[in-house]
C-alpha cells in the first residue's frame, strides 16, 4: 500500500515561481497548493499542509511575517517552513531562522536540491 501523498503549500507572488516550484514538486509526487501572498498563506496553511514553502518579498503580509504568524498558532506552529528570497543576504537569513524557518533557499536555486530537502525536512518532521 503506498503512503497518502504529501501536501505542499506554495507561497509566492511570481506566477512563473509558482509554475516551478509546482513542476518540481509534483517529480517528487507531492501535491501542491499554491496562494500569491503571506495572507492567503495562511489561510491556507489552517488544512495542515505537510510543509510549506514561502517567498520573502510578497505584497501585504510579507513571507517572514507570515512564518512568525504561523509559529504563533498552535494549529500551524509544527508544519515546517522553507523561507525563499532572492536577497541572499545573510541578516535575512537570520531573521529567516528567528521567525522559525526550516531552511532559508537563496533564488535562484536547484530544483533537485530543493526537492532533496524537502524529502529531507519531511522524513524528519513527525506528524501533528
Amino acid at each position: 500500500m503506498t503512503p497518502p501523498q504529501k501536501t505542499i503549500l506554495v507561497a509566492d507572488d511570481e506566477i512563473y515561481m509558482l509554475r516551478l516550484l509546482e513542476a518540481t514538486l509534483k517529480k517528487g509526487n507531492y501535491r501542491v497548493v499554491q496562494v500569491r501572498n503571506g495572507t492567503d498563506a495562511l489561510t491556507a496553511a489552517t488544512s495542515q499542509p505537510d510543509l510549506i514553502i514561502m517567498d520573502v518579498m510578497m505584497p501585504g503580509l510579507d513571507g517572514l511575517s507570515a512564518v512568525h504568524q504561523l509559529r504563533q498558532s498552535d494549529l500551524t506552529s509544527r508544519i515546517p517552513v522553507i523561507v525563499l528570497s532572492s536577497k541572499g543576504h545573510s541578516l535575512t537569513k537570520v531573521e529567516a531562522e528567528l521567525a522559525g524557518a526550516s531552511l532559508f533557499l537563496t533564488k535562484p536555486f536547484s530544483p533537485s536540491h530543493l526537492l532533496s530537502e524537502v524529502r529531507r525536512i519531511l522524513a524528519n518532521t513527525s506528524p501533528p
